[in-house]
């Protein structure tokens, strides 16, 4: 079994050194579409037995994807290519703005009502930690692949600084979809009011509150992540 998994993630489908994508990036993909299928799963069981609670949520999910994806593409591609600042400064641009609906589905805990005496209270509850955390891994996942395509492209501390500067900035994100019920298309659509908000936000105390503290979960949750896959990667190279 570990022959196999060694040799899914070392699988190469380019000819080219260092290859553009392994096994190991897509096993990652895969791992997270069949938790992303699994809170779904406990949606179709919710509306078998009972009314849907709300599709945005898989919308939601579906959302928390597009920046996985971004970061996927810009750590593929800096793989071969790490002498391309200003595009990844634009691929990094888009990540940005669809960074905050992975950590978003946290503020959708906010809708449970609870009622002890009702069976679906309690798979309401684990259906929205489920949505929650999945949302939740697809973010840190990304933020990862993002974070290690900076650091091939830019100086070590200038990676560093894009990162916690993104923290606060996702944070605020979430704040202008939960609180000012924006969304990442709006950048498109109403740029106008993304400024307008943006400016009434600022001296708020709400958003300053909430992005800082966003901020700091994403950063904390993301140093354990980065911790972890590290210190693995030292330990193997160790004992090779």
């Amino acid at each position: 079994m570990d022959r196999l998994i060694d040799w899914i993630r070392n699988y190469k489908f380019s000819v080219s050194d260092p290859p553009i994508i392994t096994m190991e990036g897509l096993f990652s993909l895969l791992l997270l579409l069949v938790l992303s299928l699994a809170a779904v799963f406990f949606h179709l069981i919710r509306i078998f037995f009972n009314a849907p609670v709300d599709f945005s949520m898989d919308w939601n999910l579906f959302l928390s994807w597009i920046p996985l994806l971004v970061a996927f593409f810009a750590d593929s591609i800096t793989k071969r290519f790490p002498e391309i600042p200003v595009t990844l400064l634009l691929i990094s641009i888009a990540w940005l703005a669809f960074f905050p609906n992975a950590p978003y589905m946290i503020t959708d805990l906010a809708h449970l009502t609870v009622d002890y005496q009702r069976d679906l209270t309690w798979h309401d509850t684990i259906m929205l930690f489920f949505y929650a955390e999945v949302s939740l891994f697809n973010g840190l996942v990304s933020l990862y692949w993002i974070h290690r395509a900076w650091r091939r492209v830019f100086y070590r501390g200038t990676a560093n600084m894009m990162l916690v500067i993104s923290l606060p900035l996702a944070g605020f994100g979430v704040y202008l979809g939960r609180v000012r019920r924006m969304n990442s298309w709006d950048i498109i659509h109403e740029p106008g009011l993304i400024i307008t908000n943006l400016f009434e936000s600022i001296m708020d105390r709400t958003a300053l509150v909430f992005s800082l503290e966003i901020g700091l979960l994403l950063g904390v949750l993301y140093l354990v992540l980065w911790g972890i896959i590290r210190f693995r990667i030292r330990y193997n190279k160790k004992h090779q």
